[in-house]
C-alpha cells in the first residue's frame, strides 16, 4: 500500500545557472498529504499540455518505503527528506531500523518526531462457500472441498484482491465443468454470425445431455472447401471456466496458511472489513502519564476506536489487554513507560461486530 505523502524534490541551481553539486539542499516542490491517492499509478518525469524545454538528467530512484516527519515547539509538522546525504536528504534509516538525522538538520530541543512506514507481505485470502458444502453433506462427509491456489496472473497485490479472486474461483468451482467440439458449416454459424472468433461466448443448449451452460471458444479451425462460394467448415472446441480456465493463471508452489488468517464466507466478500487507520498519530506533547491520540479519522456512528497493549485480542468479548474503548476521533490513554507501544483498529455498531483488517501501531519513545 503506497504511503499518503507525495513529495517532489529538485537541487538549486547555482550562481552561474549551471547544477550544484547533490550535495546542496533540496528544493521541496510539494509537502502535503493526498487523502484520495490511488494504490497504484504510473510515474512520469513531466505532465504538461503544452511544454517547451529540455532535460538533461534524469534519474528515478525507490527511496525506503517510510515517512519523517517533524514539529518545532509551536511550529506545524514538516517532512524530513529520508535518503542519502548526497541526495540532498535530512536523515537515514538503517536496515536496523535505526533513524540518524544528518549534521546539517539535526532536530531541537523537545522537536516532535513523526516516523511512518507499512510493513508487507504475502497477499492471501481464505473464502468459503456454504451454500456449496451444505450440497455436499452427506453421511460422515462434511461437505468441504478445499484447495490453495498461487495465481501468477492478474497479480493479487493485496488481500482484498485474493479474497475477489477465491470468490470468482469458487463461482466457477461450484458448476459443472464442459468443454467440446461443434463442426458445422459457415453457412450455419451459431446466431447466424457472420464469423466466430476465439474468446467469443458460446450459449450451448443440448437437453440429450442435460447441458445448458454459456462458454468461452478457444480455438477454431477452419477448412475451407469451396473457394468460389465462400464455403468453409468450422471445427469450434468450447470449455467453460471450469474445465479450462483462463481468467487466471497459476503458480506451483506450496504455502502454510498462518492460523489467524480470517475466513471469510462469500456473502462476506468486500463487506467484513471496515478501513485501517493508516494516519493514527500522536496529537500533541506527551505528559508523563498519559498520550493523546488522534485516530486520523471520526469513529463510524454508533462505534469507535480500540486501543491495545499489543496487536491481539480484538472484539468486543476480550479486555486482557485492552486500553479502552472511545467514540471521538482524538482521545487520551494511559502512559506507563517512556517507551510505549499502542495498536489501534476501528469497529462499528453492527453484529457481529466489524473491525479494520490490520491494526495500525503507535510507537511512542519520549522521556518521563
Amino acid at each position: 500500500m503506497p504511503m499518503p505523502t507525495s513529495i517532489a524534490a529538485l537541487g538549486s541551481p547555482g550562481a552561474s545557472g549551471l547544477p550544484k553539486t547533490l550535495i546542496d539542499p533540496s528544493i521541496v516542490l510539494y509537502d502535503g498529504v493526498l487523502q484520495n491517492a490511488s494504490g497504484f499509478c504510473a510515474y512520469a518525469l513531466v505532465n504538461a499540455g503544452d511544454l517547451h524545454c529540455s532535460a538533461a538528467f534524469t534519474r528515478i530512484s525507490q527511496v525506503i518505503n517510510a515517512e519523517v516527519r517533524s514539529a518545532a515547539p509551536g511550529e506545524s509538522y514538516r517532512t524530513r527528506l529520508v535518503g542519502s546525504a548526497l541526495d540532498g536528504a535530512e536523515c537515514g534509516i538503517s536496515s536496523s531500523a535505526v533513524l540518524q538525522f544528518y549534521p546539517d538538520y539535526v532536530p531541537v530541543l523537545q522537536e516532535l518526531i513523526e516516523v511512518r512506514y507499512r510493513a508487507g507481505g504475502r497477499a492471501m485470502a481464505r473464502v468459503l462457500n456454504q451454500a456449496s458444502i451444505d450440497a455436499h453433506q452427506n453421511g460422515s462427509d462434511d461437505g468441504v472441498r478445499g484447495a490453495v491456489r498461487h495465481i501468477s496472473a492478474p497479480a493479487p497485490r493485496t488481500s482484498p484482491d485474493c479474497a475477489h479472486a477465491a470468490l470468482a474461483l469458487l463461482d466457477d468451482a461450484t458448476s459443472p465443468a464442459w468443454s467440446g467440439e461443434y463442426e458445422t458449416w459457415s453457412d450455419f454459424l451459431p446466431g447466424n454470425a457472420p464469423d466466430i472468433f476465439p474468446g467469443d461466448a458460446l450459449n450451448v443448449h443440448v437437453p440429450s445431455r442435460g447441458a445448458a451452460f454459456e462458454a468461452i471458444i478457444r480455438q477454431i479451425q477452419i477448412d475451407v472447401r469451396d473457394l468460389a462460394g465462400a464455403h468453409s467448415k468450422y471445427k469450434i472446441g468450447f470449455a467453460t471456466d471450469t474445465a479450462q480456465p483462463i481468467a487466471f493463471a497459476f503458480d506451483s508452489g506450496n504455502t502454510s496458511l498462518p492460523v489467524n488468517l480470517p475466513v471469510l464466507t462469500t456473502e462476506q466478500v468486500g463487506a467484513l472489513f471496515l478501513a485501517d487507520l493508516t494516519t493514527a498519530r500522536i496529537a500533541q506533547l506527551p505528559t508523563s502519564t498519559s498520550v493523546t491520540i488522534d485516530a486520523g479519522v471520526a469513529p463510524p456512528p454508533g462505534g469507535g476506536i480500540e486501543v491495545r497493549w499489543s496487536d491481539s485480542g480484538w472484539g468486543p468479548d476480550n479486555d486482557r489487554n485492552l486500553v479502552g474503548r472511545f467514540s471521538t476521533q482524538t482521545f487520551t490513554v494511559l502512559r506507563l513507560g517512556s517507551v510505549q507501544n499502542y495498536f489501534l483498529r476501528q469497529y462499528d455498531a453492527s453484529s457481529p461486530t466489524r473491525y479494520s483488517r490490520y491494526s495500525a501501531a503507535l510507537h511512542l519513545n519520549y522521556p518521563l
